[in-house]
C-alpha cells in the first residue's frame, strides 16, 4: 500500500511517529508508555525484539515501535500481548490495535484488534496485510490502545525478524473491474458496509461474494478497517457479474467513516480528531479522486464509534446498520432534522456485517444509476437517487408532479405551488408507509397481505419543502423496511 497522492503522511517511519505526535498526540513508544526493550539472536538467527509497555487509561493514543530490518530479511512475524479488561460488556474493554508500516511510510497492513499475531513476507501474509518485499531500514509497529481499565494497561509486543531467500512471491491479481459489461440504466442494489477476515469479519472474501450473490446484490464496497488488503484478493476472483467497489472503514477514534471509490492501492488515514481540522481535507482528496464520503453508525454507542466530524465534509450519513435498532432511530432522527434545515444530505443503509450470523445486504442501498460502474453507481449515491430497503424483494418509488413538471426521488421539483405526490411500495406485505415532509408526517396508509400499495398525497411546494417515504412494520418496534431519499421542492 503506498503512500502517495496525499491520502497518507510523509515518508518514513520516523514521520511516521512526528505526524502521529502533531495530529494526535501519539508517541514513539520511548516517550512514556515503553517500560522495557530486549534484543536477542534466536538459535536459528532469526532477530528479536521484545517491547514490553504501559498504555493509560483513554482510546485517544497511538504508540510506535521502531526496529531494524537488515538487508536479506525474508520475514517479519509480530505477537503481542496485553491485559484483558471488560467495563462494559459488548461495549468497552481493553484492546490493543496492531498495524505496521514500512520504511518508506508505506501501511504495510492493520489488523486492529482482530487478531494479536501477524506475519508478512513476499510470498504471504496475514488477512489484513500485503505481501511483497521486504526492504531493509527502519519499521515500524503502530498500536492503538483501547485502555478501559482506569489503572492503565500493560503490554508486550515480540518483533521476529527473519533473514533468508524469499519465498516465491504471489502472483499479482490487478485492480478490481470498474464496471460489469452490458448493464445499462437501472435500479441497482448493493452493500456499502461489509467485513472480512482481512480486519474484523468472519467470512473470507470468497464467501463473501457467494453471499453477495445469493442475496441479489449488484454491487458491493469492500470496507474493512483501515486496510485495503482485500481487494488484493476480490480482484482475483470470478466476480460473475457482480461489482466490487474498492473502500475502507476509516477507524477513528473519534467515529468511523466509509471512504467508497478508494483509487487502487491507496490508504486513508486515521489518526486525526476534530479539533486537528485535518479530516476537511482528507475527505476533499477522496472526493477528488472520485470517491464518496460516507459517515458510518453516527449514533454507535461505543466508545470512539461516533461520529464527531460534523457534516459539513461527507457526501452521505448511514442512517441504518445492520438490524434496526436505537441507535438507527438516533441516526434516523438527526438525518430528518438536517433536512427540515434544508441540508441535502444523503441517507444510505447497510449491512456492517462481521459474524457468518450477519446478513450481507439487509439491508441495502438501491441506487439509479446509468449503468453498473464504479462512478455511475457513486454518482447516484452521491445525488440521492436511491431508496434502502431490507431485501431484493421489495422496490419503492416517489414522483412528485406540479404544472407538467415532475421529479423522482434525488430530484429537485422547481415549483411554488401545489404539489402531487405518488408513493408506491411493492414486496412488503402487512406495514405501514408513511410519507414525510418538513412538516412531519403528511399522509400514512397501510400495505395489506398482497404487500403492494400506493399513495397520493397533495400539499404545498414552499410548506413542505421535501418528500421522503418510509415504510415500517406493524407491529411494537415498528421496524424499518424501507426508506427513501427525499425529492426536493425549489421555488
Amino acid at each position: 500500500m503506498s503512500a502517495n497522492d496525499g491520502f497518507a503522511p510523509p515518508p518514513g517511519p520516523a514521520a511516521v511517529i512526528r505526524w502521529g505526535m502533531r495530529r494526535i498526540g501519539g508517541r514513539p513508544a520511548d516517550a512514556g508508555q515503553l517500560t522495557h526493550v530486549v534484543r536477542h539472536t534466536a538459535a536459528d538467527g532469526a532477530g528479536i525484539t521484545t517491547f514490553t509497555g504501559r498504555s493509560p487509561f483513554g482510546i485517544d493514543q497511538w504508540v510506535y515501535l521502531p526496529f531494524e530490518v537488515p538487508a536479506g530479511t525474508r520475514r517479519i512475524t509480530v505477537a503481542a500481548a496485553h491485559q484483558r479488561f471488560t467495563a462494559v460488556p459488548w461495549v468497552a474493554r481493553n484492546v490493543l490495535d496492531l498495524g505496521l508500516f514500512g520504511p518508506d511510510a508505506d501501511l504495510r497492513g492493520w489488523s486492529g484488534g482482530a487478531r494479536l499475531r501477524f506475519t508478512v513476507s513476499a510470498g504471504d501474509a496475514t488477512p489484513g496485510y500485503v505481501p511483497g518485499p521486504v526492504p531493509p531500514g527502519t519499521w515500524a509497529v503502530a498500536l492503538g490502545p483501547v485502555v478501559m481499565n482506569p489503572a492503565g494497561m500493560p503490554w508486550k509486543v515480540r518483533v521476529r525478524v527473519e533473514r533468508g531467500d524469499d519465498p516465491a512471491p504471489q502472483a499479482a491479481t490487478g485492480p478490481l473491474p470498474t464496471a460489469v459489461a452490458g448493464r445499462g440504466p437501472g435500479w441497482y442494489r448493493g452493500d456499502m458496509h461489509v467485513h472480512t477476515v482481512h480486519s474484523d469479519g468472519h467470512r473470507t472474501v470468497r464467501e463473501l461474494i457467494g453471499d453477495a450473490r445469493d442475496a441479489g446484490l449488484d454491487f458491493i464496497a469492500s470496507t474493512d478497517h483501515n486496510t485495503v488488503s482485500a481487494n488484493r484478493h476480490l480482484g482475483g476472483l470470478d466476480l460473475a457479474g457482480l461489482l466490487v467497489i474498492p473502500g475502507t472503514e476509516v477507524t477513528t477514534r473519534h467515529g468511523h467513516w466509509l471512504a467508497v471509490g478508494l483509487p487502487d492501492g491507496q490508504w486513508m488515514d486515521w489518526r486525526y480528531r476534530p479539533v486537528d481540522a485535518v479530516f476537511p481535507a482528507v475527505a476533499a482528496r477522496l472526493r477528488a479522486a472520485g470517491g464518496v464520503v460516507v459517515a458510518a453508525h453516527p449514533k454507535v454507542p461505543v466508545p470512539g464509534a461516533a461520529w464527531e466530524f460534523g457534516y459539513d465534509d461527507v457526501d452521505a450519513v448511514e442512517v441504518w446498520n445492520g438490524r434496526w435498532s436505537l441507535d438507527d432511530r438516533a441516526s434516523l432522527w438527526m438525518w430528518d432534522r438536517l433536512l427540515r434545515q434544508g441540508r441535502r444530505l444523503v441517507a444510505v443503509g447497510n449491512s456492517d456485517c462481521h459474524t457468518l450470523v450477519d446478513a450481507v445486504g439487509s439491508p441495502h442501498t438501491v441506487v439509479h444509476a446509468t449503468g453498473l460502474s464504479a462512478r455511475a453507481v457513486l454518482d447516484g449515491v452521491r445525488a440521492g437517487r436511491s431508496y434502502l430497503a431490507t431485501s431484493p424483494g421489495i422496490s419503492l418509488s416517489l414522483v412528485a408532479r406540479s404544472r407538467g413538471r415532475g421529479a423522482a426521488i434525488g430530484g429537485t421539483l422547481h415549483t411554488r405551488g401545489d404539489i402531487e405526490v405518488t408513493a408506491t411500495v411493492r414486496g412488503a406485505p402487512w406495514t405501514v408507509l408513511r410519507l414525510h415532509t418538513a412538516r412531519g408526517v403528511v399522509a400514512r396508509t397501510l400495505v395489506d397481505h398482497r404487500g403492494r400499495c400506493r399513495l397520493v398525497w397533495r400539499g404545498d411546494a414552499s410548506a413542505d419543502r421535501f418528500a421522503r417515504v418510509e415504510v415500517r412494520r406493524c407491529r411494537p418496534g415498528r421496524a424499518m423496511v424501507a426508506m427513501s431519499n427525499p425529492v426536493w421542492f425549489v421555488a
